[in-house]
């Protein structure tokens, strides 16, 4: 085995529609957030778009006070994903 497959920071694909980096899988993407001490607020958090990704990321406020669940953000995101597509 190569040295990347020990290192979960050097294991993600580019998410052209989130514009985040897609861990493959949670555990990774919490490895990584380990590795950002001084920032709060970092979660990881199931890609809207492609399945089977996970994205590092600030919660959008909305979610954090409650204005929104996170139904209504995924069906936010899809929406945008078929707005995109057209």
């Amino acid at each position: 085995m190569t040295s990347r497959a020990h290192n979960p920071a050097a294991r993600w694909t580019f998410c052209h529609w989130c514009h985040h980096r897609g861990y493959h899988s949670r555990t990774d993407a919490k490895a990584v957030r380990k590795r950002h001490p001084g920032e709060k607020g970092l979660a990881v958090f199931v890609c809207p778009h492609t399945t089977g990704l996970f994205h590092l990321g600030h919660r959008p406020e909305a979610l954090s006070s409650g204005r929104i669940d996170r139904h209504r953000l995924r069906h936010q995101a899809v929406r945008t994903e078929r707005g995109h597509q057209r």
